[in-house]
């Protein structure tokens, strides 16, 4: 069951990803943040009694804070990506987030079989072929990238992390917690730039990508309860072959080599997990 639900929330993430790209194209990052953050908070706030068992004020503080971060590490992902090289901002913010989560587990007891250790390592490397791009040899990258990639997939692997540390019994009320405080900050950032915050058009994907991600966030937390948080958060981070077969399949872009050769070591990964 972890299994499935860890690939569930890798193909929700990925769909989420692909729709936020597609957003990002016509909106500020910032309305297409707090969009997301709002669409897929309000319907989680509704339903959120009537599956969470219990929750405690400990459950909300962890979850506010893992939003934070989330949106913080997003929030340097769109940057980065826009400064460039994209070749080598994702790989490293990819790496980071899958790796955090591994070390994070370890250090609170988590054992895992030679299997299950083979299949991360394997996962590493697809999220890797997978987020990168083909650059050129002369391209200079300064310090401040590598520091923004590295601290994007920190804010990405916490955000796992600190998520792993509520009762699974309480979710999906971090998530809502999440979310809210996210929508907060954004809002209050978006008053003191004065942003216009309400797109004009183009909702279907901001929606669309609303759903997925709090459907991925949920679908997470309640994978957490069947598994370990590294399997779970390595497979969580193939969101990536998501990504970019649906750019295969709706935009037309071509699959390269590497990305073909990045989604057989995806796919070894949930075969090498899910048969240990």
């Amino acid at each position: 069951m972890a299994v499935f639900l860890s690939v569930i929330t890798a193909l929700l993430y990925g769909s989420g990803d692909f729709l936020g790209g597609v957003s990002s194209r016509r909106h500020s990052p910032i309305q297409v943040l707090t969009t997301v953050s709002l669409v897929g908070a309000i319907p989680l706030l509704v339903i959120a009694p009537f599956i969470a068992t219990t929750t405690s004020m400990n459950d909300l503080v962890l979850g506010a804070v893992a939003g934070l971060v989330g949106i913080a590490g997003l929030g340097l992902l769109y940057r980065g990506l826009a400064r460039g090289p994209m070749a080598i901002f994702a790989p490293i913010t990819a790496i980071v987030s899958a790796l955090f989560p591994i070390i994070w587990g370890v250090s609170r007891g988590d054992e895992q079989g030679l299997q299950i250790w083979f299949g991360l390592a394997i996962g590493v490397i697809g999220i890797f072929i997978l987020s990168s791009q083909p650059t050129g040899e002369n391209v200079r990258v300064s310090i401040s990238v590598i520091y923004e990639a590295l601290l994007a997939g920190l804010g990405f692997g916490l955000f796992f992390s600190l998520l792993s540390e509520t009762s699974t019994e309480s979710a999906p009320w971090p998530i809502v917690a999440g979310r809210f405080s996210a929508a907060l900050v954004l809002i209050c950032v978006a008053l003191t730039r004065k942003v216009q915050l309400r797109p004009s058009s183009g909702w279907i994907p901001l929606i669309g990508c609303g759903i997925c991600d709090t459907g991925a966030n949920v679908a997470f937390l309640f994978a957490l309860r069947y598994g370990q948080l590294g399997p779970v958060a390595v497979l969580a981070s193939l969101y990536p072959a998501v990504t970019v077969l649906l750019a295969r399949i709706v935009l037309g872009e071509q699959l390269t080599n590497r990305r073909l050769v990045g989604l057989v070591f995806a796919m070894s990964t949930v075969v090498l997990i899910g048969l240990s």
